[in-house]
Protein backbone atom coordinates (compact mmCIF):
# COMPACT_ATOMS: atom_id res chain seq x y z
CA UNK A 1 0.00 0.00 0.00
CA UNK A 2 2.91 2.33 0.79
CA UNK A 3 4.38 1.65 -2.65
CA UNK A 4 1.11 2.56 -4.38
CA UNK A 5 0.81 5.75 -2.32
CA UNK A 6 4.33 6.83 -3.23
CA UNK A 7 3.62 6.23 -6.92
CA UNK A 8 0.51 8.40 -6.80
CA UNK A 9 2.39 11.10 -4.82
CA UNK A 10 5.14 11.07 -7.43
CA UNK A 11 2.69 11.59 -10.26
CA UNK A 12 1.16 14.60 -8.45
CA UNK A 13 4.49 16.21 -7.46
CA UNK A 14 6.30 15.69 -10.76
CA UNK A 15 4.14 18.13 -12.80
CA UNK A 16 4.57 20.84 -10.11
CA UNK A 17 8.34 20.50 -10.15
CA UNK A 18 8.47 20.73 -13.93
CA UNK A 19 6.04 23.61 -14.18
CA UNK A 20 8.25 25.60 -11.80
CA UNK A 21 10.88 25.61 -14.54
CA UNK A 22 8.74 26.20 -17.63
CA UNK A 23 5.15 26.50 -18.73
CA UNK A 24 5.79 24.61 -21.97
CA UNK A 25 5.77 21.04 -20.56
CA UNK A 26 2.85 18.69 -21.27
CA UNK A 27 2.97 15.54 -19.16
CA UNK A 28 0.86 12.46 -19.95
CA UNK A 29 0.93 9.56 -17.48
CA UNK A 30 -1.04 6.33 -17.00
CA UNK A 31 -1.93 6.36 -13.31
CA UNK A 32 -2.88 3.08 -11.63
CA UNK A 33 -2.24 0.82 -14.64
CA UNK A 34 -4.86 -0.67 -16.97
CA UNK A 35 -8.39 -0.64 -15.51
CA UNK A 36 -10.31 -1.39 -18.71
CA UNK A 37 -11.81 -4.88 -18.89
CA UNK A 38 -11.73 -6.92 -22.11
CA UNK A 39 -14.81 -7.17 -24.26
CA UNK A 40 -17.22 -10.00 -23.51
CA UNK A 41 -16.78 -13.12 -25.67
CA UNK A 42 -19.81 -14.90 -27.11
CA UNK A 43 -20.44 -18.61 -26.81
CA UNK A 44 -20.80 -19.85 -30.38
CA UNK A 45 -21.21 -23.63 -30.27
CA UNK A 46 -21.63 -26.47 -27.82
CA UNK A 47 -21.66 -29.71 -29.82
CA UNK A 48 -21.97 -33.18 -28.27
CA UNK A 49 -19.65 -35.47 -30.23
CA UNK A 50 -19.84 -38.55 -28.00
CA UNK A 51 -21.45 -39.90 -24.86
CA UNK A 52 -18.56 -38.47 -22.83
CA UNK A 53 -17.49 -35.36 -24.78
CA UNK A 54 -18.81 -31.93 -25.76
CA UNK A 55 -16.84 -29.52 -27.95
CA UNK A 56 -17.40 -25.81 -27.26
CA UNK A 57 -16.19 -22.65 -29.01
CA UNK A 58 -16.55 -18.91 -28.50
CA UNK A 59 -15.72 -15.62 -30.21
CA UNK A 60 -12.49 -13.69 -29.74
CA UNK A 61 -12.42 -10.94 -27.11
CA UNK A 62 -10.41 -7.73 -27.44
CA UNK A 63 -8.57 -5.57 -24.92
CA UNK A 64 -7.16 -2.06 -24.97
CA UNK A 65 -3.75 -3.27 -23.77
CA UNK A 66 -3.06 -7.02 -23.83
CA UNK A 67 -5.55 -9.90 -23.64
CA UNK A 68 -4.52 -12.65 -21.24
CA UNK A 69 -6.94 -15.47 -22.12
CA UNK A 70 -10.28 -17.06 -21.29
CA UNK A 71 -11.87 -18.91 -18.40
CA UNK A 72 -14.45 -21.56 -19.33
CA UNK A 73 -17.21 -22.58 -16.95
CA UNK A 74 -19.38 -25.69 -16.99
CA UNK A 75 -22.53 -25.46 -14.86
CA UNK A 76 -21.02 -22.45 -13.10
CA UNK A 77 -17.69 -24.16 -12.22
CA UNK A 78 -14.34 -23.32 -13.84
CA UNK A 79 -13.06 -26.21 -15.93
CA UNK A 80 -10.32 -24.59 -18.06
CA UNK A 81 -8.12 -21.52 -18.48
CA UNK A 82 -6.81 -21.16 -22.02
CA UNK A 83 -5.61 -18.74 -24.70
CA UNK A 84 -7.58 -20.64 -27.37
CA UNK A 85 -11.20 -20.07 -28.41
CA UNK A 86 -12.27 -23.72 -28.27
CA UNK A 87 -12.17 -26.62 -25.82
CA UNK A 88 -12.83 -30.38 -25.87
CA UNK A 89 -14.66 -31.20 -22.62
CA UNK A 90 -14.19 -34.90 -21.89
CA UNK A 91 -15.02 -37.34 -19.10
CA UNK A 92 -18.72 -36.41 -19.09
CA UNK A 93 -21.75 -38.55 -18.26
CA UNK A 94 -23.90 -39.87 -21.10
CA UNK A 95 -27.32 -38.27 -21.77
CA UNK A 96 -26.63 -35.42 -19.34
CA UNK A 97 -27.36 -31.73 -19.85
CA UNK A 98 -24.35 -29.38 -19.45
CA UNK A 99 -24.33 -25.56 -19.67
CA UNK A 100 -21.28 -23.52 -20.68
CA UNK A 101 -20.19 -19.90 -20.22
CA UNK A 102 -16.93 -18.06 -20.75
CA UNK A 103 -15.28 -14.79 -19.75
CA UNK A 104 -12.04 -13.07 -20.79
CA UNK A 105 -9.22 -11.58 -18.69
CA UNK A 106 -6.25 -9.33 -19.46
CA UNK A 107 -2.70 -9.13 -18.12
CA UNK A 108 -3.78 -6.62 -15.44
CA UNK A 109 -6.32 -9.13 -14.01
CA UNK A 110 -9.32 -7.23 -15.36
CA UNK A 111 -12.14 -9.59 -16.34
CA UNK A 112 -15.00 -9.19 -18.74
CA UNK A 113 -18.61 -9.92 -17.99
CA UNK A 114 -19.71 -13.52 -18.46
CA UNK A 115 -20.90 -14.55 -21.90
CA UNK A 116 -24.22 -15.94 -22.92
CA UNK A 117 -24.92 -19.52 -21.87
CA UNK A 118 -25.11 -22.50 -24.22
CA UNK A 119 -26.40 -25.87 -23.04
CA UNK A 120 -26.46 -29.26 -24.69
CA UNK A 121 -26.81 -32.94 -23.79
CA UNK A 122 -24.18 -35.63 -24.29
CA UNK A 123 -25.02 -38.53 -26.59
CA UNK A 124 -26.40 -41.82 -25.36
CA UNK A 125 -24.12 -44.79 -24.78
CA UNK A 126 -24.14 -47.06 -27.87
CA UNK A 127 -26.03 -50.35 -27.50
CA UNK A 128 -24.70 -53.60 -28.92
CA UNK A 129 -27.08 -54.84 -31.60
CA UNK A 130 -29.33 -57.61 -30.28
CA UNK A 131 -28.71 -56.85 -26.58
CA UNK A 132 -29.59 -54.20 -24.02
CA UNK A 133 -26.05 -53.91 -22.72
CA UNK A 134 -24.11 -50.71 -23.43
CA UNK A 135 -21.08 -51.36 -25.57
CA UNK A 136 -19.73 -51.10 -29.09
CA UNK A 137 -22.10 -50.99 -32.01
CA UNK A 138 -21.17 -53.79 -34.42
CA UNK A 139 -23.53 -52.76 -37.19
CA UNK A 140 -21.94 -49.99 -39.23
CA UNK A 141 -25.03 -49.77 -41.38
CA UNK A 142 -26.98 -48.29 -38.47
CA UNK A 143 -24.87 -45.12 -38.57
CA UNK A 144 -26.14 -42.18 -40.56
CA UNK A 145 -22.57 -41.18 -41.37
CA UNK A 146 -19.58 -43.46 -41.82
CA UNK A 147 -16.23 -42.83 -40.19
CA UNK A 148 -13.52 -42.68 -42.84
CA UNK A 149 -9.90 -41.60 -43.13
CA UNK A 150 -9.54 -38.43 -45.23
CA UNK A 151 -5.78 -37.91 -45.08
CA UNK A 152 -2.77 -39.52 -43.37
CA UNK A 153 0.81 -38.27 -43.26
CA UNK A 154 3.66 -40.21 -41.61
CA UNK A 155 6.83 -38.25 -40.95
CA UNK A 156 9.54 -40.62 -39.64
CA UNK A 157 12.61 -39.34 -37.84
CA UNK A 158 15.70 -41.04 -36.54
CA UNK A 159 14.08 -42.53 -33.42
CA UNK A 160 10.45 -41.34 -33.73
CA UNK A 161 7.61 -40.80 -36.19
CA UNK A 162 4.82 -38.22 -36.43
CA UNK A 163 1.34 -39.40 -37.48
CA UNK A 164 -0.98 -36.63 -38.77
CA UNK A 165 -4.45 -37.40 -40.15
CA UNK A 166 -8.05 -36.26 -40.58
CA UNK A 167 -11.30 -38.20 -40.37
CA UNK A 168 -14.78 -37.59 -41.73
CA UNK A 169 -16.24 -37.60 -38.20
CA UNK A 170 -14.85 -36.66 -34.79
CA UNK A 171 -13.18 -39.82 -33.53
CA UNK A 172 -10.82 -41.15 -30.93
CA UNK A 173 -8.10 -43.57 -31.96
CA UNK A 174 -5.80 -46.44 -31.11
CA UNK A 175 -2.41 -46.72 -32.84
CA UNK A 176 -0.29 -49.89 -32.60
CA UNK A 177 3.13 -50.52 -34.12
CA UNK A 178 6.03 -52.98 -34.17
CA UNK A 179 8.73 -54.54 -36.30
CA UNK A 180 6.25 -57.20 -37.43
CA UNK A 181 2.55 -57.28 -38.23
CA UNK A 182 1.83 -58.48 -34.69
CA UNK A 183 2.36 -54.82 -33.61
CA UNK A 184 4.13 -55.66 -30.34
CA UNK A 185 6.32 -52.54 -30.30
CA UNK A 186 3.82 -50.31 -28.51
CA UNK A 187 0.50 -48.53 -28.72
CA UNK A 188 -1.15 -45.15 -28.10
CA UNK A 189 -4.78 -44.66 -26.98
CA UNK A 190 -6.60 -41.35 -27.15
CA UNK A 191 -10.01 -40.66 -25.58
CA UNK A 192 -10.62 -37.23 -27.12
CA UNK A 193 -12.86 -37.13 -30.21
CA UNK A 194 -11.33 -34.96 -32.92
CA UNK A 195 -11.39 -34.58 -36.69
CA UNK A 196 -7.77 -33.36 -36.84
CA UNK A 197 -5.41 -35.73 -35.06
CA UNK A 198 -1.68 -35.87 -34.43
CA UNK A 199 0.54 -38.11 -32.30
CA UNK A 200 4.23 -38.98 -32.06
CA UNK A 201 5.64 -42.42 -31.31
CA UNK A 202 9.15 -42.64 -29.85
CA UNK A 203 11.91 -45.06 -28.83
CA UNK A 204 12.24 -46.42 -32.37
CA UNK A 205 15.41 -47.88 -33.89
CA UNK A 206 17.16 -45.80 -36.59
CA UNK A 207 16.95 -47.12 -40.14
CA UNK A 208 14.33 -49.75 -39.23
CA UNK A 209 11.08 -50.80 -40.92
CA UNK A 210 7.96 -50.65 -38.73
CA UNK A 211 4.41 -51.86 -39.30
CA UNK A 212 1.41 -50.00 -37.90
CA UNK A 213 -2.36 -50.25 -37.48
CA UNK A 214 -4.56 -47.18 -36.93
CA UNK A 215 -8.05 -47.81 -35.57
CA UNK A 216 -10.70 -45.08 -35.25
CA UNK A 217 -13.73 -45.06 -32.93
CA UNK A 218 -16.71 -42.98 -34.02
CA UNK A 219 -18.94 -41.14 -31.50
CA UNK A 220 -21.60 -43.86 -31.80
CA UNK A 221 -19.10 -46.57 -30.89
CA UNK A 222 -18.17 -48.01 -34.27
CA UNK A 223 -14.56 -49.23 -34.51
CA UNK A 224 -13.00 -49.07 -37.98
CA UNK A 225 -9.47 -49.84 -39.10
CA UNK A 226 -8.51 -46.56 -40.75
CA UNK A 227 -5.12 -47.62 -42.08
CA UNK A 228 -2.54 -50.39 -42.03
CA UNK A 229 0.91 -50.01 -43.50
CA UNK A 230 4.59 -49.56 -42.86
CA UNK A 231 7.25 -46.87 -42.58
CA UNK A 232 11.03 -46.75 -42.13
CA UNK A 233 12.89 -44.53 -39.69
CA UNK A 234 15.79 -42.38 -40.85
CA UNK A 235 19.22 -43.99 -40.69
CA UNK A 236 21.35 -40.87 -40.23
CA UNK A 237 22.75 -40.03 -36.82
CA UNK A 238 21.38 -37.14 -34.82
CA UNK A 239 22.93 -34.97 -32.16
CA UNK A 240 23.41 -36.11 -28.58
CA UNK A 241 20.51 -36.36 -26.16
CA UNK A 242 18.69 -33.12 -25.47
CA UNK A 243 19.30 -31.42 -22.13
CA UNK A 244 16.41 -31.63 -19.65
CA UNK A 245 14.64 -28.63 -18.15
CA UNK A 246 16.20 -27.41 -14.91
CA UNK A 247 14.77 -26.78 -11.43
CA UNK A 248 11.38 -28.39 -12.04
CA UNK A 249 9.05 -27.66 -9.11
CA UNK A 250 5.41 -28.40 -8.32
CA UNK A 251 2.95 -26.57 -6.05
CA UNK A 252 -0.47 -27.88 -4.95
CA UNK A 253 -3.16 -25.27 -4.29
CA UNK A 254 -6.43 -26.96 -3.35
CA UNK A 255 -7.22 -29.07 -6.43
CA UNK A 256 -4.92 -27.18 -8.84
CA UNK A 257 -1.26 -27.85 -9.60
CA UNK A 258 1.23 -25.21 -10.70
CA UNK A 259 4.49 -26.35 -12.30
CA UNK A 260 7.52 -24.22 -13.11
CA UNK A 261 10.89 -24.95 -14.66
CA UNK A 262 13.84 -23.36 -16.46
CA UNK A 263 14.46 -23.92 -20.16
CA UNK A 264 17.81 -25.31 -21.35
CA UNK A 265 20.19 -22.60 -22.55
CA UNK A 266 21.78 -22.40 -26.00
CA UNK A 267 19.82 -25.40 -27.31
CA UNK A 268 17.35 -25.22 -30.24
CA UNK A 269 14.00 -26.33 -28.77
CA UNK A 270 10.94 -27.37 -30.75
CA UNK A 271 8.63 -27.63 -27.74
CA UNK A 272 8.19 -28.61 -24.10
CA UNK A 273 5.68 -31.40 -23.42
CA UNK A 274 4.21 -32.04 -19.97
CA UNK A 275 2.62 -35.46 -19.44
CA UNK A 276 0.59 -36.40 -16.34
CA UNK A 277 -0.52 -39.67 -14.74
CA UNK A 278 -1.91 -40.66 -11.34
CA UNK A 279 -0.36 -44.14 -11.62
CA UNK A 280 3.33 -43.24 -11.86
CA UNK A 281 5.80 -41.10 -13.75
CA UNK A 282 5.10 -41.17 -17.52
CA UNK A 283 8.00 -42.94 -19.20
CA UNK A 284 7.78 -41.08 -22.53
CA UNK A 285 5.95 -38.24 -24.26
CA UNK A 286 2.87 -40.39 -24.96
CA UNK A 287 2.66 -42.29 -21.67
CA UNK A 288 -0.20 -40.40 -19.98
CA UNK A 289 -2.37 -37.33 -20.41
CA UNK A 290 -0.70 -34.52 -22.34
CA UNK A 291 -1.50 -31.37 -20.35
CA UNK A 292 0.82 -28.90 -22.09
CA UNK A 293 2.88 -28.52 -25.25
CA UNK A 294 4.68 -25.33 -26.23
CA UNK A 295 7.62 -23.20 -25.14
CA UNK A 296 6.94 -21.79 -21.71
CA UNK A 297 8.26 -22.05 -18.15
CA UNK A 298 5.01 -22.34 -16.15
CA UNK A 299 1.83 -24.39 -16.25
CA UNK A 300 -1.37 -24.30 -14.19
CA UNK A 301 -3.10 -27.68 -14.33
CA UNK A 302 -6.58 -26.83 -13.04
CA UNK A 303 -8.47 -29.53 -11.15
CA UNK A 304 -5.64 -32.06 -11.45
CA UNK A 305 -6.07 -33.16 -7.81
CA UNK A 306 -9.87 -33.10 -7.83
CA UNK A 307 -10.26 -36.85 -8.24
CA UNK A 308 -6.80 -38.15 -7.27
CA UNK A 309 -4.78 -37.23 -4.14
CA UNK A 310 -1.50 -37.14 -6.09
CA UNK A 311 -0.32 -36.67 -9.67
CA UNK A 312 2.95 -37.64 -11.34
CA UNK A 313 4.38 -35.27 -13.97
CA UNK A 314 7.11 -35.77 -16.56
CA UNK A 315 8.45 -32.78 -18.51
CA UNK A 316 10.19 -33.52 -21.81
CA UNK A 317 12.28 -31.25 -24.03
CA UNK A 318 11.81 -31.94 -27.76
CA UNK A 319 14.68 -30.64 -29.88
CA UNK A 320 14.30 -29.18 -33.35
CA UNK A 321 16.05 -32.25 -34.76
CA UNK A 322 13.47 -34.59 -33.17
CA UNK A 323 15.60 -35.73 -30.24
CA UNK A 324 13.85 -35.95 -26.88
CA UNK A 325 15.22 -35.47 -23.39
CA UNK A 326 15.00 -38.27 -20.83
CA UNK A 327 12.46 -36.27 -18.81
CA UNK A 328 12.41 -34.24 -15.60
CA UNK A 329 9.85 -35.51 -13.08
CA UNK A 330 7.95 -34.24 -10.06
CA UNK A 331 5.28 -35.72 -7.79
CA UNK A 332 2.66 -33.30 -6.41
CA UNK A 333 0.33 -34.33 -3.59
CA UNK A 334 -2.83 -32.71 -2.34
CA UNK A 335 -2.61 -30.32 0.63
CA UNK A 336 1.17 -29.96 0.33
CA UNK A 337 2.79 -26.63 -0.43
CA UNK A 338 5.74 -27.91 -2.48
CA UNK A 339 6.42 -31.55 -3.19
CA UNK A 340 9.52 -32.47 -5.16
CA UNK A 341 10.22 -36.14 -4.71
CA UNK A 342 12.32 -38.63 -6.55
CA UNK A 343 10.04 -41.50 -7.33
CA UNK A 344 7.34 -43.95 -6.43
CA UNK A 345 9.04 -45.03 -3.24
CA UNK A 346 7.14 -44.53 0.00
CA UNK A 347 10.35 -43.43 1.66
CA UNK A 348 10.81 -39.71 2.33
CA UNK A 349 14.57 -39.86 2.71
CA UNK A 350 14.95 -38.48 -0.79
CA UNK A 351 14.33 -34.93 0.37
CA UNK A 352 16.35 -35.25 3.56
CA UNK A 353 18.55 -32.26 4.25
CA UNK A 354 21.46 -34.26 5.65
CA UNK A 355 24.19 -35.47 3.32
CA UNK A 356 25.25 -39.12 3.57
CA UNK A 357 28.65 -40.25 4.66
CA UNK A 358 30.76 -42.47 2.42
CA UNK A 359 29.43 -45.55 4.25
CA UNK A 360 25.88 -44.64 3.25
CA UNK A 361 26.51 -44.77 -0.48
CA UNK A 362 24.80 -48.10 -1.10
CA UNK A 363 21.48 -48.32 0.77
CA UNK A 364 19.50 -50.92 -1.22
CA UNK A 365 21.81 -52.80 -3.61
CA UNK A 366 20.35 -54.24 -6.80
CA UNK A 367 21.78 -57.59 -7.86
CA UNK A 368 24.08 -57.18 -10.86
CA UNK A 369 24.36 -53.39 -10.64
CA UNK A 370 27.70 -52.31 -9.23
CA UNK A 371 28.78 -48.85 -8.19
CA UNK A 372 31.21 -48.77 -11.12
CA UNK A 373 28.22 -49.02 -13.51
CA UNK A 374 26.78 -45.67 -12.42
CA UNK A 375 28.78 -43.21 -14.53
CA UNK A 376 28.87 -39.42 -14.57
CA UNK A 377 30.40 -37.52 -17.49
CA UNK A 378 31.15 -33.83 -17.87
CA UNK A 379 33.12 -32.90 -20.94
CA UNK A 380 36.23 -35.07 -21.08
CA UNK A 381 36.00 -36.06 -17.40
CA UNK A 382 34.28 -39.19 -16.15
CA UNK A 383 33.44 -40.48 -12.66
CA UNK A 384 31.63 -43.46 -11.20
CA UNK A 385 30.00 -44.06 -7.83
CA UNK A 386 33.28 -45.80 -6.92
CA UNK A 387 35.22 -42.55 -7.36
CA UNK A 388 36.47 -41.17 -4.09
CA UNK A 389 35.50 -37.58 -4.92
CA UNK A 390 33.17 -36.26 -7.60
CA UNK A 391 33.69 -32.58 -8.39
CA UNK A 392 31.50 -31.14 -11.13
CA UNK A 393 31.78 -27.68 -12.69
CA UNK A 394 28.66 -25.73 -11.72
CA UNK A 395 28.32 -23.96 -15.09
CA UNK A 396 28.52 -27.05 -17.32
CA UNK A 397 25.92 -29.71 -18.12
CA UNK A 398 26.63 -33.31 -17.16
CA UNK A 399 25.14 -36.71 -17.87
CA UNK A 400 24.53 -39.78 -15.74
CA UNK A 401 24.25 -43.20 -17.35
CA UNK A 402 24.01 -46.90 -16.56
CA UNK A 403 24.92 -49.60 -19.11
CA UNK A 404 21.85 -51.42 -20.36
CA UNK A 405 23.50 -54.79 -19.74
CA UNK A 406 23.91 -53.97 -16.03
CA UNK A 407 20.14 -53.95 -15.41
CA UNK A 408 17.40 -56.54 -15.91
CA UNK A 409 14.90 -55.95 -18.73
CA UNK A 410 11.81 -56.04 -16.48
CA UNK A 411 12.42 -52.63 -14.90
CA UNK A 412 9.73 -49.95 -14.94
CA UNK A 413 11.76 -46.82 -14.35
CA UNK A 414 15.10 -45.45 -13.17
CA UNK A 415 15.03 -42.10 -11.41
CA UNK A 416 18.01 -39.94 -10.47
CA UNK A 417 17.57 -37.19 -7.87
CA UNK A 418 19.88 -34.24 -7.23
CA UNK A 419 19.81 -32.17 -4.05
CA UNK A 420 19.98 -28.40 -4.45
CA UNK A 421 23.36 -27.29 -3.02
CA UNK A 422 21.86 -23.99 -1.86
CA UNK A 423 18.79 -25.49 -0.16
CA UNK A 424 18.92 -29.22 0.49
CA UNK A 425 15.26 -29.35 1.40
CA UNK A 426 14.70 -29.12 -2.34
CA UNK A 427 15.58 -31.70 -4.96
CA UNK A 428 15.26 -32.19 -8.72
CA UNK A 429 14.54 -35.56 -10.32
CA UNK A 430 15.02 -36.99 -13.80
CA UNK A 431 14.21 -40.19 -15.66
CA UNK A 432 16.97 -42.31 -17.14
CA UNK A 433 15.94 -43.55 -20.58
CA UNK A 434 17.69 -45.59 -23.26
CA UNK A 435 19.96 -43.37 -25.33
CA UNK A 436 20.09 -43.27 -29.12
CA UNK A 437 22.80 -45.89 -29.35
CA UNK A 438 20.58 -48.24 -27.32
CA UNK A 439 23.47 -49.16 -25.02
CA UNK A 440 22.78 -47.12 -21.85
CA UNK A 441 20.07 -45.59 -19.71
CA UNK A 442 20.94 -41.91 -19.66
CA UNK A 443 19.86 -38.43 -18.56
CA UNK A 444 21.47 -35.10 -19.46
CA UNK A 445 21.19 -32.52 -16.68
CA UNK A 446 21.43 -28.77 -17.18
CA UNK A 447 24.00 -26.71 -15.25
CA UNK A 448 22.88 -25.73 -11.75
CA UNK A 449 25.03 -22.58 -11.76
CA UNK A 450 25.53 -22.83 -7.99
CA UNK A 451 28.49 -23.99 -5.91
CA UNK A 452 28.25 -26.31 -2.91
CA UNK A 453 27.85 -29.83 -1.57
CA UNK A 454 25.07 -31.99 -2.97
CA UNK A 455 24.00 -35.61 -3.24
CA UNK A 456 23.08 -37.76 -6.20
CA UNK A 457 20.62 -40.62 -5.72
CA UNK A 458 19.67 -43.36 -8.18
CA UNK A 459 16.49 -45.39 -7.60
CA UNK A 460 15.35 -48.40 -9.63
CA UNK A 461 11.71 -49.60 -9.75
CA UNK A 462 10.12 -52.69 -11.24
CA UNK A 463 6.79 -52.86 -13.12
CA UNK A 464 4.89 -53.17 -9.84
CA UNK A 465 6.41 -49.81 -8.91
CA UNK A 466 8.34 -51.50 -6.14
CA UNK A 467 11.70 -50.03 -5.19
CA UNK A 468 14.34 -52.66 -5.96
CA UNK A 469 17.54 -50.60 -5.76
CA UNK A 470 18.80 -47.33 -4.32
CA UNK A 471 22.28 -45.83 -4.50
CA UNK A 472 23.53 -42.53 -3.10
CA UNK A 473 26.74 -40.61 -3.57
CA UNK A 474 27.94 -37.22 -2.24
CA UNK A 475 29.09 -34.82 -4.96
CA UNK A 476 30.41 -31.26 -5.01
CA UNK A 477 29.74 -28.46 -7.48
CA UNK A 478 32.76 -26.21 -7.85
CA UNK A 479 33.62 -23.08 -9.82
CA UNK A 480 35.65 -23.36 -12.99
CA UNK A 481 39.25 -22.49 -12.01
CA UNK A 482 40.44 -19.28 -13.67
CA UNK A 483 44.16 -18.72 -14.32
CA UNK A 484 45.12 -15.08 -13.76
CA UNK A 485 48.55 -13.69 -14.70
CA UNK A 486 50.32 -12.13 -11.67
CA UNK A 487 50.31 -8.35 -11.59
CA UNK A 488 53.59 -6.68 -10.52
CA UNK A 489 53.06 -3.24 -9.09
CA UNK A 490 55.80 -0.51 -9.21
CA UNK A 491 56.14 -0.44 -5.45
CA UNK A 492 56.85 -4.19 -5.50
CA UNK A 493 59.54 -3.68 -8.14
CA UNK A 494 61.08 -0.86 -6.13
CA UNK A 495 61.05 -2.93 -2.93
CA UNK A 496 62.78 -5.81 -4.71
CA UNK A 497 65.40 -3.53 -6.25
CA UNK A 498 66.07 -1.87 -2.89
CA UNK A 499 66.89 -5.23 -1.34
CA UNK A 500 69.18 -6.43 -4.16
CA UNK A 501 70.88 -3.25 -5.41
CA UNK A 502 74.21 -3.73 -3.53
CA UNK A 503 74.75 -7.16 -5.11
CA UNK A 504 73.72 -5.97 -8.59
CA UNK A 505 75.94 -2.89 -8.30
CA UNK A 506 78.94 -5.00 -7.27
CA UNK A 507 78.40 -7.41 -10.16
CA UNK A 508 78.17 -4.55 -12.63
CA UNK A 509 81.42 -2.98 -11.34
CA UNK A 510 83.31 -6.28 -11.50
CA UNK A 511 82.11 -7.01 -15.05
CA UNK A 512 82.96 -3.45 -16.10
CA UNK A 513 86.47 -3.64 -14.63
CA UNK A 514 87.16 -6.96 -16.39
CA UNK A 515 85.97 -5.56 -19.72
CA UNK A 516 88.20 -2.48 -19.21
CA UNK A 517 91.30 -4.67 -18.60
CA UNK A 518 90.56 -6.71 -21.72
CA UNK A 519 90.17 -3.59 -23.82
CA UNK A 520 93.38 -2.04 -22.40
CA UNK A 521 95.39 -5.14 -23.17
CA UNK A 522 94.05 -5.31 -26.70
CA UNK A 523 94.84 -1.66 -27.26
CA UNK A 524 98.40 -2.01 -26.05
CA UNK A 525 99.20 -5.11 -28.18
CA UNK A 526 97.38 -4.34 -31.41
CA UNK A 527 96.80 -0.63 -31.73
CA UNK A 528 100.19 0.67 -30.40
CA UNK A 529 102.32 2.05 -33.39
CA UNK A 530 105.62 0.28 -34.11
CA UNK A 531 109.05 2.14 -33.65
CA UNK A 532 111.25 2.46 -36.78
CA UNK A 533 115.04 2.56 -36.19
Amino acid sequence: MKKISLIFLGFFLLPNLLWAVSNEFNIKALVGGDTVAPTTPTMLTAVPVASSQIDVSWSTATDNFLLGGYVLLRDGLVIATTTLTSFNDTGLVAQTLYAYEVYAFDTFSNISTTSNQLATTTLAVPIVVGTSTPGTVNNPGSATRVLALKDLQIVPGNTDADFIWQTSLPSRFALRWGQSESYTGGYVLNDVYRIDNKTTITNLEPGTRYYYELVGYSPNGIAIVLSRGEFTTEAKDQSSDVQNVARLEGVATFSDVVLQWLLPENIPIKSIRVVRSHLGFPADINDGAIVFEGIDTTLKDKGALKFYPSQYYSVFVIGTDGTISSGAVVLVRQNEEVVIESGESVSTTTSSSSLPSQSEIEKIPLFGLGLDNIILKQGERAFSFLSEDINLIDTQEFSISIPRTALPEHLKSIIVTLLDPTDQRRSYSFLLRINKEGKSYQATIAPLNVVGASRLQVEVFDFDRKLVGRYRKPIDFVSLPVTVAPVIFPDAIFATAKETWPILTGMILVIGFIMFLLWRRKYETEDKPSVVS
